[in-house]
């Protein structure tokens, strides 16, 4: 079992509770107590896998993950379980060409022209207090589109670029009620 410990920039990969110790000493801003190095090795004798967070008198924290990784590039790479980095080749079961690519009906590829309609929370600013409210607007337009998740990008992009239109309005998503994109005319 290996160590990888991160404070801030500072960050390796170890291979004994002991050298995770002394790296952890060596960094400037830890102050290795005797309470401090019996936590850490407490922890690496422990059977859990859970990454722990040490908790310093400045109140920074550094933290140490259990890995199998022997490396600190292999680490980043392939994770702390060490997984593989080639990929899995799919069994007869788990066949790509016998699976059916299910399409959201919102990227659907529909030409055509759209009436779309939005209600959204905008967001009015007391100019006295700074306070905002929010009230519910709706947005409709008519317009040509590929599909509904188009009607939905362009309409988003177009109320948060209006200048009448404060920051903290609230949007629906694609799924939601409060967004409709019929066709009219493909």
């Amino acid at each position: 079992m290996n160590y990888y410990v991160r404070y801030f920039d500072s960050e390796e990969v170890l291979s004994s509770p002991e050298a995770l110790v002394e790296y952890v000493a060596s960094i400037p801003q830890i102050i290795m107590t005797e309470e401090l190095a019996d936590a850490i090795l407490k922890f690496c004798e422990d059977k859990t896998s859970f990454p722990r967070h040490f908790r310093l008198p400045n109140k920074n924290t550094f933290i140490v993950i259990k890995t199998n990784a022997e490396t600190l590039e292999e680490f980043k790479t392939r994770g702390a379980n060490g997984g593989s980095l080639t990929p899995q080749q799919p069994s007869d079961s788990d066949n790509l060409e016998n699976k059916e690519v299910k399409v959201s009906p919102a990227d659907e590829i529909k030409p055509g022209l759209y009436d779309v309609t939005m209600i959204f929370r905008r967001a009015i600013v007391n100019p006295e207090t700074r306070k905002c409210s929010f009230v519910e607007e709706t947005f409709r337009v008519e317009m040509l589109a590929q599909s509904q998740r188009q009607c939905f990008d362009v309409v988003i992009e177009h109320l948060k670029s209006h200048p009448d239109i404060d920051s903290r309005s609230q949007y629906p998503s694609i799924r939601s009620t409060n967004f409709k994109a019929v066709i009219v005319q493909e």
